[in-house]
């Protein structure tokens, strides 16, 4: 281990401090003009910093201004065009310039500039391919700081002014679309877009494709001569795996405006030809309605590529949760009325179209399950109670499935002895029903009607046995009434004219009894009892919520 003498270390430090700054800052590795950093391709970027950069003897004053602290980049245009040369997003006051020449003391100027973009700078330059270009990077009053230089070699077609004019029944030319960009009133779709420029020779089919393009491209079709007024014609995207195919019917004469651009940049042949094209589905078909028994669904035809004209023909299919679908008969038209038959399955429709070239079939996405046109029933509502005048019957609700909350509403109906020719009885729309003398020798039964989110389903349930008068029954002092549904007052009357007398009365919520109504008495309706025997009572306080 080396070691230093105290007289030793003071000369050392001693010297170092009497070393100028300078000899101790470690200049950027491209301060120099002969170690300019390399760049290459259409689009390129790169960073730097310019903090202890220096000029150099013989360098000229970039963007008219001294400046002081450059640093360089050297780039070699791969194609002809125009070129942006941009230190827009740089952390201080940047100059830009941009050179030919192999001295720094004897540079040609090709473009520069100083405050484009804020206090940073923007310069364009037409690129000659197999040039090469020296970018000088300063800071206005030799400010210092962090560099992103961006560089953008644009297609010679990026513009639509600069279509490029492709011409007769077939052919085809290379293109890219790296370094394009959008122009103001483009379509705002179009992003990394190249413009061609198409006269039809004479009426007919034509098509324009990238297949085979090593990036992910679409291709448009327009009229017109300026780029804030163009007629679309059509679109394609992925008509031969991710490259496109557009087909149109052109009319001799006619300009057309096609563009390329993608999902990203890159290279791509774009080719044309007269020849019939078979359907292509661009943008699939879907179903407008609501999956619901009843409800009217429509399928829409999709976009299509091609050769038109196109013919479209239709059809459903219904499936199961397992994806396996059957065609419905005789569903063949653009829309589809739902039945009974759909509830629980899956529907989707098939779109066809057809040209002289061939045929494409194209497929919705199936439905969410088809909901019933309201509640379903599980299970009929059952009728209690004796078909005895004076006694009541009720009604359950049955069982039923669908979305909550599920309402009901009764109708009672008087049938014939066999319990089949039925009609309606005024008023009688509760749950439950007095029996009266006129109901003798009818079956009575209860409709249920079931109503949800969805709609409204009625069903009916069994009829009640005949219904007769009640037998005499002598020396019975108190036969029980049935009370069940009358209001307090009445059922006291009845029970007194019973010669029984009303014992303890209790309240009680109710489901369906109004308020004020007995719903329920002990003993029950029927029972022979003494004279005076107490007949307990409950009354509804009220229809629960």
């Amino acid at each position: 281990m080396l070691e230093l003498r105290p007289l030793g270390l003071a000369l050392a430090i001693a010297a170092a401090l009497a070393m100028p700054a300078a000899a101790l800052a470690a200049p950027p590795a491209n301060d120099a003009f002969s170690a300019a950093e390399e760049l290459s391709g259409r689009v390129t970027t790169a960073e730097g910093l310019t903090k202890d950069a220096t000029k150099e003897t013989g360098e000229p004053n970039h963007a008219g201004e001294a400046g002081g602290a450059s640093i360089w980049y050297r780039w070699t245009a791969p194609a002809d065009g125009r070129t942006i040369v941009s230190t827009c997003g740089s952390s201080f006051d940047t100059l830009l310039a941009i050179y030919t020449g192999d001295a720094v003391d004897s540079l040609t100027h090709q473009a520069s500039n100083n405050d484009a973009c804020g206090v940073q700078s923007e310069a364009a330059f037409d690129a000659v391919e197999g040039v090469t270009y020296l970018i000088a990077v300063d800071g206005d009053e030799a400010a210092t700081g962090a560099v992103a230089l961006a560089l953008r070699l644009a297609p010679a077609n990026d513009d639509f002014a600069d279509a490029e004019v492709i011409a007769g029944d077939e052919g085809a030319v290379d293109g890219t679309n790296v370094g394009s960009s959008p122009e103001t009133d483009e379509p705002g779709y179009l992003e990394h877009s190249v413009w061609y420029r198409w006269t039809a020779p004479s009426s007919g089919p034509v098509n324009f494709e990238t297949c085979g393009s090593d990036f992910e491209t679409f291709v448009v079709a327009y009229t017109g001569s300026e780029i804030g007024a163009l007629e679309y014609v059509g679109y394609a995207d992925d008509a031969c795996l991710y490259s496109s195919r557009i087909s149109f019917s052109a009319t001799a004469g006619v300009t057309y405006s096609i563009v390329v651009d993608g999902y990203g940049t890159g290279d791509f042949e774009l080719s044309w030809n007269r020849n019939p094209q078979p359907p292509y589905v661009l943008d699939y078909p879907y179903i407008l309605g609501t999956a619901r028994e009843g409800e009217t669904l429509t399928a829409t035809d999709g976009e299509w590529s091609g050769t038109p004209p196109f013919t479209l023909s239709y059809a459903w299919d219904r499936c199961d949760e397992d994806y396996v679908c059957k065609p419905i008969e005789g569903a063949t038209s653009k829309t589809y009325l739902l039945t009974s038959a759909d509830i629980g399955q899956y529907i989707r429709a098939r779109v066809q179209a057809a040209n002289a070239a061939g045929t494409y079939m194209a497929y919705t996405d199936t439905t969410p399950p088809v909901r019933s046109r309201g509640p379903q029933s599980t299970a009929l509502p059952v009728v209690g109670g004796t078909a005895v005048v004076g006694d009541t019957l009720t009604t359950s609700d049955g069982l039923w499935t669908g979305p909550t909350p599920i309402r009901f509403e009764y109708q009672w109906q008087a049938c014939d002895a066999v319990g089949t020719a039925c009609v309606d009885l005024t008023g009688e729309r509760q749950s439950f029903i007095e029996l009266r003398t006129v109901h003798v020798g009818k079956r009575l039964r209860a409709v249920v009607t079931a109503t949800n989110i969805d709609g409204s389903r009625s069903v009916a349930s069994g009829a009640s046995p005949v219904v007769v008068a009640p037998k005499v029954v002598k020396q019975v002092r108190c036969v029980v009434p049935n009370v069940r549904g009358k209001s307090l007052k009445h059922a006291k009357g009845r029970i007194r004219r019973a010669h029984c007398k009303t014992g303890r009365v209790t309240r009680a919520y109710s489901r369906s009894v109004a308020r004020g109504r007995v719903i329920a008495q002990k003993p029950k309706a029927g029972a022979r009892m003494k004279q005076g025997a107490p007949i307990k009572l409950v009354v509804s306080k009220g229809r629960r919520r």
